[in-house]
C-alpha cells in the first residue's frame, strides 16, 4: 500500500515524481561548480579551516562568539580575496593542512563523482515518472536516502567539532527541518513506486496530466487501494 495517495497533498505522485526529478537534476547540476572550484582552491580553503578549527574550535582558548569577532570577519574576508585585511593564516607546508589539503583532494572528487551519478538518477526518475518504470526509481531513493542521512551526520559532525552554540544548535535545527521536509518529499517517491508495483504503470498518463481531466478532476489512488 502507497504511504499518501498524493504528493504535497494536491499533487499527483507521477507529477511530483517529474517535479522532484527537475529539482534534483538542477541542485546536481549547480553543485558541480562550486565543488569544481573547491578542488582548485583546496590550499587555501585548508589552510582557512586550520586557522578557524584553532581559533574557534573544540578545545580552543578563544571563547568569543565568531559572528562579533574582528578575526573572523577578516578571516571571511580572505575568502573574498581582500589580501589587506585578511586574517594571518597558517603556512602551506603546515601539517595540519598538508593533511586536511589531501583530505579535501579526496572528498572534493569524491563529491563530483557522487554528484554526477545524482544527476544520472535524476534523469531516471524523471523518465520512470513519466513512462511508470518503477525500477528506475530506485536508484534515486537510495542515492537520496544516503544523502540525507550523510547531510544530518556532517552537521551532528559540524556541532561537536566547532562546539555547541547558540549559532550551531540554529544551524542544527535548520539542518534537521530540511532533512524533514526532504524526506517526506523521498516518501512520495517511494509511494509511487509502490504505486507502479501494484499493477497501475501501464496508464502512466492517467496520474500524470497537469490540467483537470475530462469530466472530473484527479483525487488521488482509486479508493479501494488507499
Amino acid at each position: 500500500m502507497p504511504c499518501f495517495s498524493n504528493c504535497c497533498c494536491c499533487v499527483k505522485l507521477a507529477t511530483g515524481g517529474l517535479m522532484m526529478g527537475i529539482m534534483t537534476l538542477s541542485m546536481s547540476l549547480f553543485s558541480i561548480i562550486p565543488m569544481a572550484i573547491s578542488l582548485v582552491n583546496r590550499n587555501f580553503l585548508a589552510k582557512v579551516t586550520v586557522h578557524m578549527l584553532n581559533r574557534y574550535g573544540r578545545g580552543a582558548q578563544n571563547s568569543t562568539n565568531p559572528f562579533v569577532d574582528q578575526d573572523f570577519w577578516s578571516t571571511v574576508t580572505s575568502l573574498a580575496g581582500d589580501e589587506e585585511k585578511a586574517a594571518v593564516l597558517p603556512d602551506d607546508d603546515d601539517p595540519q593542512v598538508e593533511r586536511l589539503r589531501d583530505a579535501m583532494l579526496v572528498f572534493f572528487i569524491v563529491c563530483i563523482i557522487l554528484l554526477v551519478l545524482y544527476f544520472l538518477t535524476s534523469i531516471m526518475l524523471m523518465y520512470g515518472s513519466i513512462k511508470a518504470k518503477r525500477w528506475l526509481l530506485l536508484p534515486w531513493l537510495v542515492a537520496t536516502l544516503v544523502f540525507i542521512i550523510a547531510y544530518i551526520v556532517g552537521m551532528v559532525l559540524s556541532t561537536v567539532l566547532f562546539g555547541v552554540s547558540i549559532i550551531s544548535l540554529i544551524f542544527l535545527i535548520i539542518a534537521i527541518t530540511e532533512s524533514i521536509i526532504a524526506f517526506y518529499l523521498w516518501l512520495c517517491v517511494v509511494s509511487l513506486f509502490q504505486y507502479f508495483s501494484q499493477g497501475y504503470g501501464d496508464g502512466a498518463e492517467q496520474i500524470l496530466e497537469l490540467g483537470s481531466r475530462k469530466g472530473g478532476k484527479y483525487k488521488g489512488l482509486p479508493q479501494h487501494e488507499r
